[in-house]
This record gives C-alpha cells, structure tokens and sequence, in this order.
C-alpha cells in the first residue's frame, strides 16, 4: 500500500482499478484505515449525524460488512423511513427532496438498493420530483413548505441534481433494469447541461456560493465535485457545456499538482475526507478520475 494514503482511499482505488482482494485483506485496510477509525467511533442517535455517517460510508468499498455501518442502517430505516420515501422526522409529511434522495443514492451504493425503504423513495422520485422547468408537481407534504423553492415551476437545482445521482446509483445498483429511472436521470441531466452544470440561466453566474467549492463527500452544499462525477457517470465529461466547469475546477489546481478543500460543511456527523487546505489525496484523485477523459 502506499504509505502516503489511507487504507480506504488505497481500497477504493483498488477497487475502481477492478483490483481482487481477498476477505482478509478487505477486513484488514478497513479495520487499519484512520478514516473510518474516525468514522465509526461513536454514534448518536440523531437523523442528520445519521444521514452524513452514511453518505460518508457509502464512499468507501466494502463498509457494508461493518457492524457500526449495518446499525446506522437500522437505525435509517427504523427512524427516517416511510411509505412515501425517507424524511429527517419519520413523518410522512416532512419529506424534503435533496435528503430523500441522498440517502436513496447512499443506500443504494451499500446493497440496500431492493429494500422496501429504498424502493418506497425512489417511487417519490419518479412521481413527484421535478427534472424540468414549467412542469407541477402533485406533492402536498407540508414540510416542504418551509424551504420555498423545492418544487416550484424553477425546480431547485439541488434537488434536480440530487435525485439524478440518486438514480444513477440506483439504477446501477439493481443492473440498470429501471427504463422509467433512466429516462429521469436523461430529463435530469439534459437540465443540468443546459446550465453548464453550475450556472443559473438568467444571468450566466453560479447558481449559489457554495456551487463551486471542492469538498467531500457530499453534503446539503451541492458542489462541483458532485457535478462533475455525474458528468463523469452519463459520459457527458467531454460535453461542450462541461467544458466551463472543468476549466474551473482545473483553475483550482495547486503549483504541485492537487486539489485542496476549500470548505467544510458544520454538521453533527460530517467528517470531511480530506483536511482544509492541505492536500486533498481525496479530491485529487476523485477530481483527476472524472476529469480523465478531457486529458487524453
């Protein structure tokens, strides 16, 4: 392994690569890595702390064999899941689009994808979320409410982003079976293209502050991390309107050669992979992975 890098990061490049590793040796880079040591030392039973525990374990291969990942699973499903998809209360009428969709995405990635919870949440997807502008959407949860634009004739782009990665993973993880998954991760992108993945159209400029950070793993703030990887996913990297976006993220290079986190998300639960402005062995390599195609 190299001494310079996690064992989770060395994992998953592995992994990526298509790389066998025996059960032993899994057990092992897991058990040595300092990242999930972090990641699994304790665990409060609150649904946000539960949500970014997750998300982060879903990024790394092979923690689904985790005792503590199976228990932040339960606890999910018990907790945050209902007939109509999952919500931070438990109940019905508090589903908020992005976190729904987050955890679809987050599940789906650990083997949960044929799960009733999972299942039930990506059936909202289909019938309620919005992937275009001037459409309605039927959905009445009041919690919603709160946050004005989830679902208005301008959609958030978060939400529309969100859901289109949620499908992604989805559809992936249940071998591409879903026609009707497919067409929406289509609509999704087509809508994501049309904004040079991180523009609002009205006036050309990002769409909000956080849009052009680099950070992982994902949080509520959508990035451009999460923008390129589902440019990376549709193979649109080459895109002529992915091309602003790359530019961007290429700009942010340092002299050496690497990426650095510019912004940690404040959230009980969030670990960040990679440290604030030190080198992010995280980053670059996730960036120089979904950016591969434009260096041939």
């Amino acid at each position: 392994m190299q001494n310079d890098i996690d064992a989770a990061l060395y994992l998953k490049m592995n992994v990526d690569k298509g790389i066998k590793l025996g059960d032993e040796n899994i057990m092992n880079l897991l058990k040595s890595s300092e990242l999930i040591n972090e990641l699994t030392a304790d665990f409060i039973e609150k649904p946000l702390y539960a949500v970014w525990r997750i998300i982060a374990l879903s990024e790394i291969p092979y923690t689904e064999r985790l005792e503590y990942t199976r228990r932040v699973v339960q606890y999910i499903i018990d907790r945050l899941s209902t007939p109509s998809g999952f919500t931070l209360t438990g109940k019905v009428t508090d589903l908020l689009p992005c976190y729904n969709s987050m955890l679809v995405e987050a599940l789906s990635k650990l083997g949960y994808a044929d799960t009733a919870s999972v299942q039930n949440a990506v059936t909202w997807i289909k019938r309620y979320q919005l992937f275009e502008r001037n459409a309605s959407s039927a959905w009445d949860g009041k919690g919603i409410q709160k946050y004005g634009g989830c679902l208005k004739s301008t959609p958030c782009f978060i939400g529309v982003a969100k859901a289109v990665k949620a499908l992604l993973r989805y559809n992936e993880a249940i071998n591409g079976n879903d026609k009707e998954a497919e067409a929406l991760i289509s609509k999704g992108t087509a809508y994501i293209l049309r904004h040079k993945l991180y523009k609002r159209l009205s006036d050309h400029q990002p769409i909000n502050r956080h849009i052009t950070n680099l950070a992982f793993p994902a949080s509520y703030q959508l990035n451009i991390v999460e923008l390129l990887e589902i440019a990376h996913l549709t193979g649109n990297i080459r895109h002529p309107n992915c091309r602003e976006v790359a530019d961007c993220v290429i700009g942010k290079r340092t002299k050496d050669g690497f990426w650095k986190t510019n912004y940690v998300y404040k959230a009980d639960g969030y670990v960040s992979f990679d440290q604030r402005g030190r080198k992010g062995d995280w980053l670059t390599y996730l960036i120089e992975k979904y950016l591969e195609p434009e260096n041939e």
